[in-house]
């Protein structure tokens, strides 16, 4: 049975995830727009974070079908965003990562988006900032309790 308080934490967690893509994740997409898609950004700053793993694993992460991801991947490497390499325990299975230099690129981006947040954020009391700074930190801790989906 569902109650009114479940109903409004579920409208809560539509709305902070409209929220954010809408205040935060579509300007630090803005950065790359001439460079990269949505989901090409998505998956190198998914590397960039997680190092390198299988094409696999990152269509798991981003809920994409496998082979959408390797046309995706191929692109990237034909144009020097990836380098891909054998599995050194499993040689049927390869990894990818971010070159360096595209490394650089989305750091230098990622940068510049923190510098626009910093900017914002002169607007806003040391409370408020501190608050923001706190709920990020807890957000995500907890998404890292979430069971996440094995393959797509």
């Amino acid at each position: 049975m569902i109650n009114n308080q479940s109903i409004q934490t579920d409208e809560d967690i539509f709305n902070f995830i409209v929220s954010v893509h809408r205040r935060l994740e579509k300007p630090f997409e803005d950065y790359f727009k001439d460079k990269f898609t949505s989901l090409q950004l998505n998956a190198l700053c998914i590397l960039c974070a997680s190092g390198e793993m299988t094409m696999s694993e990152l269509a798991a992460s981003l809920h994409t079908p496998r082979q959408q991801m390797s046309r995706m991947i191929e692109k990237l490497y034909e144009d020097g965003h990836i380098v891909r390499k054998f599995d050194q325990n499993d040689r049927r299975k390869i990894c990818i990562s971010v070159s360096d230099e595209t490394a650089k690129y989305i750091n230098g981006g990622r940068e510049k988006f923190v510098h626009a947040l910093n900017v914002a954020f002169e607007d806003f009391d040391k409370t408020d900032y501190g608050d923001f700074k706190t709920a990020i930190r807890m957000v995500n801790r907890i998404l890292t309790k979430f069971p996440q989906k094995d393959s797509v």
